[in-house]
């Protein structure tokens, strides 16, 4: 009980100082920050699967396919911004089942050459499709977010936005991963054969857990094609869905505050080497030194870090003898010295 309200109280002082410096940054910060919570939604959205033992490396396609479905529709009908979002997840969704159907059959790396080959599939055919998405000219021209017909038309008002999503979908991914549900997945991630036997459906639930990720993939790309206002085929690359992999695997993808924690922190890295062209090149050698770190020291994740520190200093304080045994040591010494 006392743990859950140390988290509730800690998630509370997180919440209110975002609110806090998405108000008080600026307009970099807030766009900054917008896009930290876009891709904090698509780490989480991966977790399922990942549970699931699926080796996923195809998230950006269906990142692709919410934004510019989003981004059609609001631009070519005037779809308002709400139904456009909706629009753009839940055709992601039924991308990403009728992807799965077949491909989840699979295991290990055998699934995740199907993503990566879907990942080139889906940016090619965005690229070629030049009557609809503009190809490498891009899409421009995407209407700003809106909410209950206002448009945000400022970046701190999106990011408030883009906030607001991240906190929904994290508390139904927590709720779903706390339920019945959430066992099922862990429990295939662990031993499939075994569910198998005790007559699980495995390939049912493996494709639920793809969707719902699909789902939530949908929605953080529709939200990135209005807040950025232009897409680019090549933004949803292979290099993207490595990255959102990776965000899980820094993070610890063995605990549901892992990708959040993953995602956070390598959002803000590459802003280190943004200053100048002479750094700018060496950003993804520096974005690979975390992964290789965290593999040699924390392999389970950034979210282990303060249970080893602890660890780390109570065992330092162990070694050191408290002054109450030191000065009766040195007490007993002196008696022992004839020479004293």
């Amino acid at each position: 009980m006392k743990s859950k309200i140390r988290t509730v109280t800690l998630l509370a002082v997180v919440l209110l100082a975002l609110l806090f410096f998405i108000a008080l940054g600026g307009n970099y910060y807030a766009h900054l920050l917008a896009l930290v919570f876009t891709n904090v939604i698509l780490a989480s959205s991966l977790r399922p699967s990942l549970m699931c033992g699926q080796l996923n490396i195809g998230h950006s396609a269906f990142m692709s396919v919410g934004a510019y479905t989003s981004a059609l529709l609001a631009k070519n009908l005037g779809v308002p911004f709400e139904l456009s979002l909706l629009g753009g997840a839940v055709l992601a969704m039924v991308v990403g089942i009728a992807m799965g159907y077949p491909s989840l059959r699979l295991r290990g790396v055998y699934f995740a050459m199907v993503t990566v080959a879907f990942v080139e599939a889906t940016r090619l055919i965005v690229q070629i499709w030049v009557a609809l998405t503009r190809g490498m000219s891009g899409l421009s021209g995407i209407p700003k977010p809106s909410l209950l017909g206002m448009v945000l038309t400022t970046k701190t008002d999106q990011c408030y936005l883009a906030l607001g999503l991240m906190v929904v979908i994290l508390l139904i991914l927590y709720k779903l991963e706390s339920s019945r549900l959430g066992l099922v997945w862990k429990s295939l991630g662990m031993a499939d054969n075994l569910a198998l036997s005790l007559g699980v459906n495995v390939a049912a639930y493996k494709l639920l857990a793809f969707a719902v990720g699909c789902f939530f993939a949908g929605v953080a790309g529709a939200f990135y094609a209005h807040f950025v206002r232009f897409l680019f085929p090549p933004t949803f690359d292979f290099l993207m869905a490595t990255n959102i992999l990776v965000y899980n695997f820094v993070g610890g993808r063995g605990n549901f505050w892992g990708p959040i924690l993953g995602a956070a922190f390598l959002s803000w890295l590459p802003e280190v080497f943004r200053g100048s062209e002479a750094t700018r090149q060496y950003e993804t050698i520096f974005f690979a030194i975390p992964l290789l770190l965290n593999l040699l020291f924390l392999p389970r994740g950034l979210i282990t870090l303060p249970g080893k520190l602890t660890g780390l200093f109570r065992r330092r304080a162990e070694r050191v003898p408290s002054p109450a045994v030191m000065t009766s040591g040195q007490h007993v010494a002196m008696q022992g010295n004839p020479k004293g």
